[in-house]
């Protein structure tokens, strides 16, 4: 019997700003996606990321870090590049829990998105019961979620020369390792 269960995305967006790390990650902006599993034009998802917001104290710019829940349309919005498929959901109150506990790491130098979601993931293989089939392991995740944006890049998805259906997201599915949507 095929399973409906709700999908999970690692979700890579546009970013600006200089990468620091080592492996370029923080080249895009990560965040982790729960949606359906079958998609149409009007499906909804929820994003979950720490996400740096700026605000002005004093007369002078102050970065803190938040997390944040919130709707997005599972069509591919302004500055999404690329979602990796990882895993299905079982229970998405435990996965809501597993992300609302992951913390949001203010005040530590370097700590970023990418670490949240990093932490995110560990969070998940601890739980062991807010996904089924999946694969968290960090190294994996980030390396095929890296691999995939750069293929896509090469491949002129993002700067209008290829021919893509832009309205939809490009896709890799991490389970079978293949591409769901070009």
């Amino acid at each position: 019997m095929p399973s409906n269960k709700d999908r999970l995305y690692i979700a890579l967006y546009a970013r600006g700003g200089e990468a620091r790390m080592p492996g370029l990650e923080d080249k895009y902006h990560w965040a982790l996606i729960a949606g359906p599993k079958v998609e149409n034009e009007r499906s909804q998802g929820t994003r979950f990321h720490g996400k740096e917001t700026i605000t002005i104290v004093d007369g002078r710019a102050r970065s803190t870090w938040i997390f944040e829940r919130r709707s997005t349309s599972m069509r591919a919005t302004t500055m999404i590049l690329i979602r990796v498929m990882i895993g299905k959901i079982v229970s998405k109150e435990r996965l809501e829990s597993v992300f609302e506990s992951t913390p949001v790491r203010e005040g530590d130098p370097g700590w970023n998105c990418v670490g949240w979601v990093r932490e995110a993931l560990e969070g998940l293989e601890r739980d062991g019961r807010a996904l089924g089939t999946s694969i968290t392991a960090w190294e994996s995740v980030r390396d095929t979620a890296m691999r995939y944006v750069e293929a896509k890049k090469a491949q002129h998805r993002f700067d209008g020369q290829g021919s893509f259906d832009l309205t939809q997201v490009a896709t890799w599915d991490m389970l079978t390792d293949k591409e769901l949507i070009a």
